[in-house]
């Protein structure tokens, strides 16, 4: 989906004690994903020039900020029939800060930011300042962590050393300006229906009708 996709990771904070050793991970994993037709590549296009543009303006406030390009940062010189599509390299950016557009703005492209934290207090403070709050994902071998991150983490969904996907049972749903309503599971259905509350006497009526308070009474 080449990014585009509302649960998308776009911010990477990483305990600075694994953070050099992450990121050559992760670049020697971008370095060897393959573009083109998805259904036989790694990853596809951008839906449109305008979010190849877009995506050009992050690279550029990003070295403007003096953060590292680790990996990607342009369009792909491809082979037909993929020359002229609307791929973009998929891009990891290191030592981005947290007031960064990088961070407080959503991409929605194959570009992620990366940064250091240095214990679980800048871990929880850094990720839930943010406008929006849809979707997080957790990976430790720490089960203190990953229970305390159920209660500290203000994202409508939590992934736990998983990248996904969403489950039919559980309600889609996010905080702050991702806050609005939901779908998936019953309180999904709920979303669409209104409680109504009908008080009726019946004491002037023919309907045979007992209630439990009435059934009460009689014993």
């Amino acid at each position: 989906m080449a990014g585009q996709s509302c649960i998308a990771a776009e911010r990477l904070y990483v305990h600075r004690d694994v953070y050099d050793k992450f990121m050559s991970m992760v670049r020697y994993a971008v370095s060897h994903m393959t573009l083109g037709d998805p259904k036989h590549s790694d990853m596809g296009p951008l839906i449109n020039r305008g979010a190849l543009k877009t995506m050009a303006s992050f690279i550029q406030d990003a070295k403007s900020s003096g953060f590292k390009i680790e990996t990607g940062g342009d369009q792909p010189k491809l082979a037909a029939p993929y020359s002229n599509g609307y791929f973009f390299a998929p891009t990891i950016i290191g030592g981005v800060t947290q007031e960064s557009k990088i961070f407080q703005e959503e991409i929605f492209g194959p570009v992620v930011g990366a940064m250091e934290v240095s214990d679980k207090e800048e871990l929880f403070h850094y990720a839930n300042d943010s406008k929006y709050g849809l979707a997080s994902y957790l990976f430790t071998s720490d089960h203190n962590l990953i229970f305390e991150a159920f209660e500290r983490i203000r994202f409508g969904e939590l992934y736990v050393n998983m990248p996904g996907p969403e489950s039919s049972q559980g309600y889609h749903t996010g905080f702050r300006l991702t806050g609005q309503a939901g779908e998936g599971s019953k309180y999904g259905i709920a979303e669409y229906l209104k409680i109504k509350n009908v008080y009726v006497d019946y004491s002037g009526t023919d309907l045979q009708i007992e209630t439990v308070r009435e059934d009460l009474i009689k014993e």
